[in-house]
């Protein structure tokens, strides 16, 4: 079994592969959900390595399936050539280095064109609210030549000789710096508080399609997951009040 199991043969060439990083209010992982279901992606894979926490569940987009889903699949949207890898669990820090190792080696593989890897930081770390709340952070020509001009977006500016540092991103820097040796990778970094985080998730969906240059033509409103009613419980009883 490798890496990257397709249930089906399937070209990837020239596709565009977003990777949400574990962060700071799972943001990344909401907006490739928010992906999933409004661009119709269809499960076309799952991603196993003994560095991923097992785990399963049901359907997160259609409640009436009988399917189940685990820590780690693909989907893809043909039309778009636009592919999407959701985890939905964590990785052992023992094996993180394998993991991305192998991963960066399969996408070598399928011959994808581009990365996008989504991250959050924790947004006190701004010390300034005068300033913006998203960022992108590229060693190759931007992927859109229109990102320059973009004013939604700012350059993650560093020091050449410091180590990229993602307060509250996780793993994103690491699996930037690996990546970007290898592919035309660019990461974007959002800062959000830890909370409900459904208006960040949505946020981040249109600020990616916009830097991706992704055809948002089709999405008149953007749809929630059904999975999505579970996460944050019932409304507190208005008898409390």
């Amino acid at each position: 079994m490798g890496l990257i199991n397709l249930f089906n043969p399937l070209d990837l060439t020239g596709y565009t592969l977003v990777i949400p990083s574990i962060s700071v209010g799972n943001v990344p992982q909401l907006s490739v959900d928010l992906m999933i279901k409004n661009f119709e992606m269809e499960k076309i894979g799952t991603v196993w390595h003994p560095g991923l926490v097992a785990s399963t569940g049901a359907d997160p987009f259609d409640p009436k399936s009988k399917l189940v889903c685990t820590a780690c699949e693909i989907y893809t949207n043909t039309s778009l050539k636009l592919a999407v890898i959701q985890l939905r669990s964590t990785i052992e820090t023992k094996l993180v280095l394998t993991f991305f190792k192998e991963l960066i080696n399969s996408l070598q593989q399928l011959k994808f064109s581009r990365v996008y890897i989504l991250a959050t930081a924790f947004d006190y770390e701004l010390h300034n609210i005068a300033n913006k709340h998203i960022y992108y952070y590229l060693t190759h020509r931007p992927v859109s030549e229109k990102v320059t001009s973009l004013s939604n977006w700012k350059p993650y500016e560093r020091d050449p000789n410091e180590k990229l540092y993602i307060s509250g991103g996780g793993y994103a820097s690491k699996l930037y710096e690996l990546l970007a040796e290898q592919l035309t990778t660019a990461l974007l970094v959002k800062y959000v508080s830890e909370g409900e985080n459904v208006i960040d998730a949505q946020d981040f969906l249109v600020k990616l399609c916009e830097f991706a240059d992704i055809n948002t033509e089709n999405i008149k409103c953007i749809q929630i997951p059904s999975s999505w009613h579970y996460v944050y419980g019932a409304p507190p009883p208005a008898g409390i009040f």
